[in-house]
Formats: structure tokens, sequence, C-alpha cells
């Protein structure tokens, strides 16, 4: 019998592949043009070692794109236009996979009132999935209470936190201000419509002016639908106690010792 990678300019030897799963996206992929549901991942090689202890790539905040642009596999677009919830969602998949399911995280227990190291169950975390349909151009209304005016807005993509992250750093060294804009930055990327006014600029200076409480109002309802991770976690403490916090993902997360 002809040797089959003769036959077969493709062909893959068993002991080159690399194992992976399928992903379900808790997007459901309704919101992407090819509709795209499920994704194949790859598991973390020896190879990634090299990714996960480059300091160029931790210290320029490029891990997650880095890693989910190598390992997601027959996505079918650029893989920085997966919205952020699906992209946490992989990236969740690539730790427990890689350096299991427990997660350490420094929590303040209740009872001693002190800072500790919590015990936090990866496989336990919720995720959300869209449960509200969106409009033809992919966005979703929402009437700010304190104004009365309706608001369109979309998710947000890593790519466009990747460009939020760049302006506000831009911004501040510009200004030589510490304060960080990204909360005003990231509505002006996902408001595509507010109170009639499509025009960026002018939707961008009606946005300064909201009251706090339209804009608060705005956001929690943006992450109440936003298909993802539920970061709501129950942490374990060293007493044997447990104490409800959020999950914190750092350059720390996948390196669990």
């Amino acid at each position: 019998m002809e040797n089959q990678s003769v036959l077969d300019p493709n062909f893959v030897p068993d002991e080159y592949k690399v194992p992976y799963d399928i992903i379900e996206l808790p997007s459901q992929g309704l919101l992407y043009e090819n509709k795209k549901s499920s994704v194949k991942v790859e598991f973390l090689t020896a190879y990634d070692e090299n990714i996960l202890t480059s300091p160029n790539i931790m210290s320029g905040g490029k891990l997650i794109d880095v890693l989910i642009e190598n390992k997601v596999k027959d996505l079918g677009f650029d893989s920085k236009k997966l919205l952020e919830g699906d992209r946490l969602a992989i990236l969740l998949f690539l730790r427990t996979s890689a350096f299991g399911e427990e997660y350490k995280q420094s929590v303040l227990d209740p009872i001693s009132k002190k800072v500790v190291e919590g015990t936090i169950n990866l496989s336990e975390i919720k995720f959300k999935k869209l449960e509200v349909k969106p409009d033809n151009d992919n966005c979703f209304d929402f009437i700010l209470p304190k104004s009365n005016k309706t608001v369109k807005f979309r998710f947000l993509s890593g790519k466009d936190e990747e460009e939020i992250n760049k302006m506000d750093e831009d911004l501040r060294e510009r200004t030589g201000s510490d304060v960080s804009t990204k909360t005003t930055l990231r509505l002006e990327r996902s408001i595509m419509e507010l109170d009639g006014v499509k025009d960026k600029i002018k939707i961008s200076n009606i946005l300064r002016n909201l009251t706090i409480p339209d804009i608060r109002a705005l956001n929690k309802y943006i992450t109440k639908i936003e298909p993802g991770v539920d970061f709501s976690v129950e942490a374990r403490t060293p007493g044997g106690g447990s104490v409800k916090t959020f999950l914190n993902i750092n350059r720390n997360f996948f390196w669990p010792e």
C-alpha cells in the first residue's frame, strides 16, 4: 500500500497533531456573519510555554490575543473579532485544560477580616448565553432611566478592546494624567445611536453630560445581557469557610504555582 503522505500532500502524522476540543460559544454565533456557534480549540502544548514565558507578551498585555490567535481553529474570521465574552470562555477552557480547575486568588475573609488565599473551582463557573434578540444591525435597545433617552448599542470585540486600550494609553501619555478613560471609551465605542443621533462625535458629547445613574444603569444592563462568563464565584477560605467574590483574570491566571 502506497504511503498516505505521498498520496495526500496535506497529510499530517498523528504524532504531529495537536489534540483539541470543541468549545460552544456563549454568543451561540448569533452576532457573527457566519453564525459560528462553536470552535475547535487546541490544548496548550510545550511550545505554548514559550508564549507564557515571553516577557514582551506578558508585559505588553498581548497574552490573550496571542493565545486565542494560535489555539482557535476553523473560526472563519479574524479571531480579534470574537466578542469579548466568547474570548473569555475560550481562555477559561485553555486554563482549566492545561492547569486544572483549581485557582488561587486573594480574598477578604469575612470572619477574620484579613486578606487570605481563597480557592476557586473554575469548573463551577457559569456561562451566560445570549437571550435578548438583537435587531437587524446586531444592536440592542435600552432607555436611560433618568434622561429617558433611547440608546442603541452593540457588544465589543477583542479588536475593540485592543483599540480602546491603545487610545487610553495614548491619551494619558499625551495629557500626563493618571486617570483612565476606558469606561467612557467603551461606551463611546459600544453606542451606535443615542436618542436618534448616529454621529459618533455628537454621541461622545452627549455621553459626557449624562448623569451617573444613567451611565451605571446602561453598564449594568449591558453586563446583564452580554453573553460570556459569569465572574461571580465562590472561593473557599483556609479556615473551611467560603466567600462570594469575582474572578480576577490577571497574569497569574496561567501561572497557578
